[in-house]
């Protein structure tokens, strides 16, 4: 889990919201907009901002895969053919 501080209207179900002493807090099961209001369910309540603030929140880290991936399995048979509007030689 990271700290990042991201729009209200970007936070994520599964995001952890931060509390006032820095620990995480609920985690958010909804995001709804409305009316210049932003709603932000967790557990059995909400937290109802206005506008768009800026919000901590601990989301899981991105994954980044190290492997190779595979050689293609198309390749061209033989040299490029050109195309009539491309003109000849």
């Amino acid at each position: 889990m990271i700290k990042v501080r991201v729009k209200a209207s970007l936070v994520r179900m599964g995001d952890r919201l931060m509390g006032d002493a820095g620990e995480p807090g609920l985690m958010v099961t909804q995001v709804s907009a409305r009316n210049g209001e932003i709603r932000l369910s967790h557990g059995g309540a909400q937290t109802r901002l206005t506008g768009d603030p800026l919000v901590w929140v601990m989301r899981a880290e991105p994954r980044v895969i190290e492997e190779e991936l595979p050689a293609p399995i198309w390749r061209p048979s033989g040299p490029r053919r050109t195309q009539p509007w491309e003109g000849g030689q």
